[in-house]
């Protein structure tokens, strides 16, 4: 076996415990989403409107309110300086996750757009090649 099958198996043991790892932040991540329900409504509202793309922008502006609240107060909390007229410093993680939040919902409608004029583009170029004679 020698030092290559030795590097090779510690590499291996390595990349197996980073996947771990990944997958067990993944499992946590769906666990809080479920738990908030954030998936439950998304995939009411899809059933609802009997439209999939709906749930997912509903998924996606979800996500990114609730991923830019705590971004938003972190970043607020550290940029305490600028909002030197604010004098209780609670507020200003208060203010931080208010803009934090909105800046998830632009960012998450971004994303929405950006996909649908993905998939528009794509169908199009499927719709050219199809019809190309062979």
């Amino acid at each position: 076996m020698g030092i290559p099958g030795l590097i090779a198996l510690l590499v291996m043991v390595v990349l197996i415990g980073i996947g771990i790892g990944i997958g067990l932040f993944a499992c946590l991540l769906a666990g809080a989403l479920a738990a908030l329900g954030v998936v439950s409504s998304s995939v009411a509202l899809g059933f609802f409107t009997t439209r999939p793309a709906t749930a997912v922008r509903a998924l996606l502006l979800q996500c990114g309110i609730l991923a830019g609240i705590p971004a938003g107060a972190v970043t607020a909390w550290v940029g305490r300086a600028v909002l030197e007229k604010v004098d209780e410093s609670w507020m200003i993680a208060v203010y931080g996750g208010i803009g934090g939040a909105f800046a998830g919902a632009v960012l998450a409608l971004l994303l929405d757009y950006i996909l649908r004029r993905t998939h528009a583009w794509l169908e199009q170029r499927v719709k050219q090649h199809k019809s190309l004679p062979s």
